[in-house]
């Protein structure tokens, strides 16, 4: 195989007519190397690459704390959000403000990702942005101190009749932190039910969700995974926390992977109800194994199971309560609104269930 990609090098070196790019060539030959394994979760990363698939795992990174999207025929960047007591909020940037300029260098002249790449820089350093705001003539300079930020993957708060909410976005290295912080504030606010919304969630790490669960679930096996050569590897809560009030958890086509490890699991435990629709469907498990140049593979090595030996993958996990949301809805135009049928749906559930007991 060497042998041969070295006879190609060498060719191309000799005759080809244009300048080549030759890490650009090899990088190109690495990632068809894994697209040829024709799975959808297996991929090379440049180093490049791994330090945002990193970065994106873990849930904190330096940068200002905004959420944008890219406006690419004005080539800004659109603040959506601010974080709370970010160095955006502290620097005076607004929710809807157009980044035009970062550090002198205008951004009409970049693409998205060169312009993200700037803002974020070193830690404790000054970013100096000018941005085009509404109700003023002329763009306005702001000032941040570059920080760790940390993504906002739970969210949570104290419904009607001491019902506990907390919503994941993801399963991230923050996220365990988040959502004990959230548990515990509600137990605290004397919570009597919970629901725990995974709609939308697209899963992430496999430790993370493991440690969520054990919150939640008796002694007893999370989940286990086989492997090529079907060597088996359980993952188990203990019985340091008993749930000692009633569960819901909503779920929809899009909560996959590690939001199904969780569902699976309180569903096999009797320990909640699920609502909504069935999942996405990934019972595959990922690992990324890093290389000497700081490249990496991330490679599918295991299926993973429910704790009664259910392989979910491509079938997704059914819920006990069917509920849809309105004909021409999405899920973030209605969350905890009044159009939020499933949300309502659980609460219905919830309400029977303190009932019940």
């Amino acid at each position: 195989v060497f042998v041969k990609l070295n006879e190609v090098a060498s060719l191309v070196n000799q005759y080809y007519l244009e300048e080549t790019d030759q890490q650009k060539m090899l990088d190109g030959a690495f990632d068809g190397y894994m697209q040829t394994l024709e799975d959808p979760y297996s991929r090379y990363y440049t180093p490049e690459q791994y330090q945002e698939y990193l970065e994106s795992t873990s849930g904190s990174f330096v940068g200002i704390g905004v959420t944008v999207e890219w406006n690419e025929e004005e080539k800004r960047l659109v603040v959506l959000a601010v974080q709370k007591g970010s160095p955006a909020e502290q620097g005076g940037i607004l929710p809807g403000d157009e980044i035009c300029e970062v550090d002198g260098a205008l951004t009409e002249n970049m693409d998205m990702n060169e312009t993200i790449s700037k803002v974020k820089g070193k830690i404790g350093t000054e970013v100096a942005l000018k941005v085009v705001r509404e109700g003023f003539d002329e763009p306005v300079s702001v000032t941040c101190i570059r920080g760790k930020i940390e993504e906002e993957t739970v969210s949570w708060q104290m419904l009607e009749n001491q019902t506990g909410y907390i919503a994941l976005s993801g399963f991230r290295e923050v996220t365990t932190a988040q959502f004990e912080n959230a548990f515990e504030e509600l137990k605290e606010q004397g919570m009597t039910g919970l629901i725990l919304d995974l709609r939308g969630n697209p899963g992430g790490r496999l430790d993370v969700v493991v440690a969520i669960a054990d919150k939640l679930l008796p002694e007893g096996i999370i989940t286990y995974t086989l492997d090529k050569n079907e060597q088996r590897k359980e993952f188990s809560s203990d019985a340091g926390s008993i749930l000692e009030f009633p569960l819901v958890v909503l779920i929809d086509e899009d909560s996959a992977s590690a939001s199904e490890i969780l569902a699976g699991a309180v569903r096999d435990h009797a320990i909640g109800t699920l609502v909504g629709k069935t999942t996405f469907g990934k019972g595959i498990v990922q690992t990324t194994y890093s290389l000497g140049d700081g490249s990496a593979v991330k490679m599918t090595m295991a299926r993973y199971y429910t704790p009664n030996g259910d392989y979910i993958h491509k079938k997704g996990i059914a819920p006990d309560v069917e509920a849809a949301l309105p004909e021409g809805t999405t899920l973030g135009e209605v969350r905890l609104g009044e159009n939020d049928t499933q949300f309502q749906k659980a609460m219905e559930v919830l309400d029977a269930l303190k009932t019940a007991e």
